[in-house]
């Protein structure tokens, strides 16, 4: 028994083995006492027999649960003890072991992915730079569920060798009213503005709606040098003109690749393709270089 509690006995003149019923009565007699006396030195006097009821039952509720307890561990027998000490060690420090645990998985995890970045940063660099961006923009589904379409990559660099790696994205944009044309998804246009306003590609494949919508933003390069250049005629059907407001010339923006050996059976779910080039300026460069290389297959057939 600890001091406070034996004050507390002593305060009231009570045994110690009053039970707990007979504890109840004593406070009743209390109470009742203290609402007949109620001078302030008095008052006094009864406050501090109040407290020391308290303590008393506390007392009795610890050695209540003391008892519930010692009746529990009786299964361990002479070992009873340490299973006392373990489940107190465990109470008392479990949030520590649990918040130890967090940070210890924390830095396992933590580590592996930093280790991971390094180890995908270190491949990056040990990879050739890229030649060309090139986002598949319209009614196309990837056919890799990763969405690293590494497979539409390398058949791409398959086919025209000259480039030794190219960035590909593919973002579906439905649209609705016919095949090969009709009204653009709000919210994925929406969402296909966002990603040409950061991702920038070099290059654009296209369906015949998303065509006449990018037509509108005035954002393709026009194609007629290139297309000369390869020698294929300028009144072909599969070259697609969209009208120049500044000028009103009309220009070549796209050109329908879609039965050109370089798009037939590429690893993407597709109906059409136009490709156009992305850009501003005149200056030839690798995008430019591959409209010839296909505007040649076509003159081919």
């Amino acid at each position: 028994m600890n001091e406070k509690l034996k004050e507390a006995y002593e305060r009231l003149d009570l045994p110690v083995d009053i039970t707990r019923e007979e504890l109840n009565k004593k406070f009743d007699l209390h109470l009742k006492r203290r609402r007949s006396n109620s001078s302030e030195g008095e008052a006094t006097a009864y406050e501090e027999e109040f407290l020391a009821y308290k303590t008393i039952l506390d007392g009795l509720d610890q050695q209540e649960i003391q008892e519930a307890e010692d009746k529990r561990l009786e299964k361990w027998g002479a070992f009873s003890g340490i299973a006392r000490k373990s489940e107190n060690f465990f109470r008392l420090y479990k949030v520590h072991t649990f918040l130890s645990i967090i940070v210890l998985l924390a830095l396992i995890f933590g580590g592996n992915a930093l280790y991971n970045q390094y180890q995908a940063k270190k491949y990056e660099a040990s990879l050739p730079p890229v030649d060309v961006h090139i986002m598949f923009l319209g009614n196309y589904e990837s056919q890799d569920p990763s969405g690293k379409n590494e497979e539409l990559k390398q058949e791409i660099i398959n086919r025209y060798p000259t480039w030794k790696r190219v960035k590909t994205d593919v973002v579906y944009l439905p649209s609705t009213g016919g095949t090969g044309g009709g009204t653009l998804d709000m919210t994925y246009l929406q969402r296909a503005m966002a990603m040409l306003a950061a991702e920038r590609p070099d290059i654009l494949i296209l369906d015949d709606a998303t065509f006449d919508w990018i037509g509108q933003q005035e954002g393709l390069k026009n194609l007629e040098p290139y297309v000369k250049s390869a020698g294929l005629p300028l009144d072909d059907i599969r070259l697609k003109r969209i009208k120049n407001t500044e000028n009103g010339e009309e220009w070549i923006t796209g050109v329908d690749i879609t039965d050109t050996k370089f798009a037939t059976d590429l690893p993407i779910h597709s109906r059409k393709m136009i490709i156009g080039v992305f850009g501003e300026g005149d200056g030839k460069n690798k995008s430019t270089d591959f409209i010839e290389f296909l505007a040649g297959q076509m003159t081919a057939k």
